[in-house]
């Protein structure tokens, strides 16, 4: 178990509070995030009143569970009506990228830009982040929350930030050199881009002044953390969640690095059944919903965030932290693709793949689903060119144990080259 050193904690009192009081806490916040909700927002008060529900009904944090549930469709149309309060007094403007359907427009308000920043701060300081480093974000800049919440989060310490955003991958490496660079912050994938070009470029990262990797937008396999270490010389690695339309939610669990700790002050957070949307309870898997409890502009109520993930509720970490938990291994209900009536999401080949040494962990599963065979092909991609009686043997492997782990039956196994995918590719494992 790895323990956060005391000098790592931005606001200790909140960060390491008793149960207690953060469930006290919780409870108070969310009555007061529901009637505000409730008096100021004309889509949640007609979603109240349709449900026959008063903020006076809830009264602690089991009565949650009475408030209807928003789905993104919905706030995706009522935009404008969820504000609680007019457009002339919002703080910016937020939009999602549209990866899975129409963009989602969000608001926040000053105060809840102070909110994000402070949420943050208490991440970067938890992974060690201090005023004396040097932090370049390639994250998106742009209606996309993107890099926004990360740049709100270092003005708090007082952190030097270059804003450089993505691509230009020689200038990012020139800019490493030139600054002395001991954070990258970016999406997983352009970490690998950037330590490939710099092995073009005869470029020794290792030698570099880099000490910590924050991965956002997707989750690295244990693989691909090991090679980030061995490429960058990082001494953490860190994996970053959150949306646009509920940031500086979590933080990365140094003790147990299969869990975010989900900010208690900020997030109310339940698991439901994807499809029946029935309670789930603690150590189970489900979709997330999420319950913002400060606020001010564009509030979410039992929002579905359409991630999978698992449930681990409240402990006393290893690490300090009194914060909830939630696993790391988050798919996008999205994502999600039934092979042969075989429900198939990516986290579960990225488990079976990152045992294979000689592969990178990003994938890609092809469906044809124009016959009913739905023939199956995996594309894989190579860390180094392989002998085709090695690529035989790990084919034969793959195939065996995705056949015994998810219960599908693979057509074809491709090797590709390392970097094929592109440095765009959003996620480690895709389903298409």
């Amino acid at each position: 178990m790895i323990k956060v050193p005391e000098g790592l904690f931005w606001n200790k009192s909140v960060e390491t509070a008793p149960l207690e009081e953060l469930r006290a806490l919780q409870s108070r916040l969310l009555r007061e995030q529901v009637k505000g909700a409730y008096e100021r927002s004309k889509f949640y008060r007609e979603k109240f009143e349709e449900a026959r529900l008063h903020p006076s009904d809830i009264r602690d944090l089991g009565d949650v569970a009475k408030i209807p549930f928003t789905s993104r469709e919905e706030l995706e149309g009522n935009f404008e009506d969820a504000l609680l309060f007019p457009l002339s007094r919002v703080g910016t403007i937020r939009q999602t990228s549209g990866t899975t359907g129409p963009p989602l427009t969000v608001a926040y308000s000053r105060g809840d830009i102070e909110r994000i920043g402070e949420a943050s701060a208490r991440k970067l300081t938890y992974h060690g982040v201090t005023a004396e480093d040097v932090v370049q974000v390639t994250a998106s800049y742009g209606l996309w929350q993107g890099a926004w919440s990360i740049h709100w989060g270092l003005e708090k310490i007082g952190a030097c930030e270059i804003p450089t955003g993505p691509g230009n991958t020689e200038g990012q490496i020139r800019v490493m050199k030139r600054f002395g660079t001991t954070v990258l912050y970016g999406v997983t994938n352009y970490h690998f881009r950037i330590a490939e070009v710099a092995k073009q470029l005869g470029e020794n990262l290792r030698d570099s002044s880099l000490r910590v990797g924050i991965c956002v937008a997707e989750k690295p396999t244990e693989r691909q953390m090991e090679g980030l270490r061995e490429e960058f010389g990082y001494e953490t690695v860190a994996i970053d969640y959150g949306a646009t339309e509920f940031p500086g939610f979590s933080v990365h669990c140094c003790s147990d690095l299969d869990a975010h700790h989900v900010w208690a002050d900020y997030y109310l957070v339940e698991i439901v059944d994807p499809e029946t949307r029935e309670p789930l309870h603690e150590g189970e898997r489900g979709e997330l919903v999420i319950t913002s409890l400060q606020r001010e502009a564009f509030p979410l109520i039992r929002y579905l965030s359409k991630d999978i993930t698992d449930y681990l509720g409240f402990e006393r970490c290893g690490c300090g932290l009194t914060h909830p938990k939630i696993g790391v291994d988050i798919d996008r209900k999205d994502f999600m693709v039934k092979i042969r009536g075989v429900p198939v999401f990516p986290s579960r080949l990225e488990f079976i793949l990152r045992d294979f040494r000689e592969l990178s962990g990003r994938a890609q599963i092809l469906v044809d689903k124009r016959t009913p065979r739905q023939e199956v092909t995996l594309k894989v991609e190579e860390r180094e060119r392989l002998p085709e009686a090695t690529r035989e043997l790990l084919r034969q492997k793959i195939q065996r144990e995705v056949k015994g782990d998810i219960g599908v039956t693979l057509n074809e196994v491709l090797f590709v080259p390392f970097g094929a995918f592109g440095e765009k590719m959003r996620k480690s494992i895709t389903i298409e």
